[in-house]
């Protein structure tokens, strides 16, 4: 399967290398990889979890925003023991049925025991591999908590991997879509090579005119990211 080539302007896509989003989303870069590019195993090819809009080949291959929101859709149902056949004919029947290249990307999307479930409306659920039946109940646990949607396409437009409660935020309008301190585009990255150089969390804060408790966000992100 050739991957789709994105046209979407890179300031406003975020740029992701597989070892970017590994980074951002604390997770193995072998596991990322295989999910976006399949593997081989045992002279046995493992396919991906389905078609990622990517750019660029081999190890300059590079996908946005809305592909790294997918992966950490699909880390999340994993973690859930859904298995991986359910999560690829899943994503292949959200892509069908709502006519998306970034099925898991999509607000509502969340799962019920190891039943995938797509919000209709108020407590309206489709049951993903049941040919379109619905499902009427409350949603317990939304999965998908750390995000932001866009209200008219219901795609994610902001990440905070650390909860909305921390000022860290993951938003392909800013810096390339590199995590940074909610409104500005000071990367955690940056703060952290400050605070490496010796630079006071306070002197730092002044000269950004951000809180010092952001910074100290900012600390805790890169170091749990490099964890």
């Amino acid at each position: 399967m050739t991957p789709a080539k994105s046209s979407a302007d890179p300031w406003n896509r975020g740029v992701y290398l597989v070892p970017d989003a590994a980074r951002i989303l604390r997770l193995p870069v072998a596991v990322l990889r295989s999910w976006v590019c399949g593997r081989m195993e045992d002279d046995c090819r493992h396919f991906p979890v389905g078609q990622f809009t990517t750019d660029g080949t081999g190890a300059d291959r590079h996908f946005g925003f809305h592909s790294l929101i997918e992966l950490f859709s699909i880390a999340q149902l994993r973690a859930r023991q859904i298995p991986m056949v359910t999560v690829r004919q899943a994503r292949a029947e959200l892509m069908q049925r709502f006519q998306t290249a970034h099925p898991f990307a999509l607000e509502g999307l969340m799962t019920s025991g190891k039943t995938l479930l797509k919000a209709l409306g108020d407590d309206i659920l489709l049951e993903l591999g049941t040919r379109g039946q619905t499902a009427f109940g409350k949603v317990l646990e939304p999965f998908c908590a750390g995000l932001d949607f866009d209200q008219a396409s219901t795609l994610a437009n902001r990440y905070f991997p650390l909860g909305r409660q921390h000022p860290v935020v993951v938003d392909p309008r800013r810096a390339f879509g590199r995590p940074v301190i909610d409104g500005t585009n000071l990367t955690t990255e940056a703060v952290m090579a400050l605070l490496r150089g010796g630079e006071a969390v306070d002197n730092i804060a002044d000269s950004f005119r951000v809180a010092p408790a952001a910074i100290l966000a900012a600390k805790a992100f890169e170091q749990q990211k490099a964890a």
